[in-house]
């Protein structure tokens, strides 16, 4: 009978998204409609016209096409992030130099929204907002503006949908965030109801790459979505974010290496970028740490150099270095091979979220507990990679200096942390850099969660870039120091063009100048 009522509910929902799939305005955002994915083929089945539209709401949450990888989680997340370094010129413009064209700058914005709202909102009004397939596409829809707006600050959200017109007001930051956790917890609600009524099993099964169907288990990132954001604003919103704390360590999280999100790849953009295109060198910052630590994730983070036979990465900032890092002669490429999955949240990031929360009084616990759980996140990353972990959480030495081949310059981290728990001392900020830097290296290669954790509390400490050139470039000029570098990027310019007075006001929201060097307001010091 369950099975009867859920077959009747999809064919009615397929029958509208064939009306639906046809040209139509998109709220604003002009020719969504020719996403090249668009499911208006005839040739197409009911079930694929419905379940083809998730195919671009997942990819967004980390891209597996090569150009929309290199020009948002390469040069944008993992460098800012400290993971990568781009090695092209590019004509002397580069987030690594702080000076992008403003092209560059409106890439994210542009590209991310048009991907993700073109199939969102036909799902949106097939669904009349209800049920689980909503639900499902909401959890997407959050781990996806997510990023734009940890990337921009304010956004438009909740209006997306609503409007005929380019004109789409802007949310605040704050209002994004309570409103997309609003948004999960209807998400939850509509996939635990599924699940009693129907149980496991869905016609969009086939389309969901990441689970394969199994609700529980998108149940279990969106409350892990939950936690990072929570953790993410508490300094600046604590009485909401512990009670967001509360609800998700009381519910299901993404507490196994079984349970990570990953997107599974053919051609994966990263070892296209570093291999073929000899385009992107693992960071000189992640080789530091890496090596000082003796840390057995080496291997599977970055190759060894050719000549010397060890872990370099490459300094941001630097002039090309292509050449030279032609087949891995002096500087070593991020590890991964065509087909390596793309994560969106992991096992051990819940973990670390957890021993922060615990070491501030924001759960329960105090520093024991955060102990246990900065410990319980470094088991399960290597437990992740497959890396023995031997002795690494006694490890008391230092990330190692970098000498730089090129200049001969060498930069080391000012205050040097080790791993060791038992070597934290006694002060909270020593304690909470081991936590971040942990997390850091658990979470390679979300560079965009990583340079969230690096604007809102400095840590880890990353080497500043080679070469500032922010005061000729588009983005403002920026300090450039191992705690402090670009904060955000700016507003599109084609926002301003054609949405210009929401633009202002989201300006008016953002509290500072809309360039790289002003706070988001999570970032902002209490």
């Amino acid at each position: 009978m369950k099975q009867q009522k859920f077959k009747t509910t999809l064919t009615t929902l397929l029958t509208t998204v064939i009306t639906l799939t046809t040209p139509t305005c998109t709220g604003g955002f002009k020719n969504l409609n020719l996403h090249p994915t668009n499911p208006t083929e005839d040739n197409l089945t009911e079930s694929e016209r419905l379940g083809n539209l998730f195919t671009p709401l997942i990819a967004t949450m980390h891209y597996a096409q090569e150009n929309r990888s290199q020009m948002i989680d390469q040069m944008i997340g993992n460098q800012y992030g400290g993971y990568m370094v781009t090695t092209e010129n590019w004509e002397g413009t580069n987030f690594g130099t702080f000076n992008p064209p403003g092209n560059w700058v409106d890439y994210p914005f542009k590209t991310i929204m048009v991907d993700f709202n073109s199939n969102f909102i036909k799902i949106k009004r097939v669904t009349n907002s209800q049920g689980y397939i909503y639900g499902w596409a909401t959890i997407l829809r959050v781990a996806t503006m997510l990023r734009v707006t940890d990337t921009y600050g304010p956004i438009p959200y909740s209006q997306i949908g609503t409007t005929d017109t380019d004109a789409i007001e802007y949310d605040s930051v704050q209002d994004l965030y309570h409103t997309m956790i609003a948004d999960l917890d209807n998400s939850i609600a509509a996939l635990r109801s599924y699940l009693a009524d129907v149980g496991q099993g869905s016609p969009m099964a086939e389309y969901d790459v990441v689970y394969h169907g199994n609700f529980s288990q998108w149940i279990r990132l969106a409350n892990s979505l939950k936690l990072r954001m929570a953790v993410r604003i508490a300094l600046a919103d604590t009485d909401y974010a512990k009670k967001v704390m509360e609800e998700t360590i009381s519910g299901t999280l993404i507490d196994r290496n079984a349970d990570n999100a990953l997107i599974p790849t053919q051609d994966n953009p990263y070892c296209k970028a570093s291999h073929s295109w000899k385009d992107l060198a693992a960071s000189a910052t992640l080789s530091a740490y890496m090596n000082g630590y003796d840390d057995p994730r080496r291997p599977f983070y970055m190759t060894k150099t050719f000549f010397g036979a060890t872990y370099r990465g490459v300094r941001m900032g630097v002039k090309t270095v292509k050449n030279m890092h032609s087949n891995s002669m002096y500087f070593s490429k991020p590890a991964f091979t065509s087909t390596s999955p793309l994560p969106v949240f992991c096992a051990a990031e819940t973990a670390f979220l957890k021993a922060e929360a615990a070491l501030r009084g924001w759960i329960p616990g105090g520093e024991t507990q955060a102990k246990t759980w900065y410990e319980t996140g470094i088991r399960l990353s290597m437990e992740q990679h497959g890396a023995e972990i031997d002795d690494y959480l006694e490890g008391t030495s230092s990330p190692e200096s970098y000498i730089d081949i090129l200049t001969g310059q060498t930069v080391s981290v000012s205050t040097p942390i080790t791993v060791s728990w038992a070597d934290a001392g006694t002060t909270v900020n020593t304690r909470l850099e081991k936590i971040i830097t942990q997390k850091w290296l658990a979470n390679y290669p979300l560079g965009f969660e990583s340079w969230c954790d690096h604007r809102r509390t400095g840590y880890p400490q990353f080497f500043p870039a080679a070469r500032n050139l922010s005061s000729s470039g588009y983005i403002g000029t920026i300090t450039n120091t191992p705690t402090r570098m670009v904060r955000r990027l700016p507003f599109p310019e084609s926002q301003y063009q054609g949405n210009g007075e929401n633009v202002l006001k989201a300006i008016r929201m953002l509290g500072g100048d809309d360039a790289a060097h002003t706070d988001l307001w999570w970032a902002r010091k209490p």
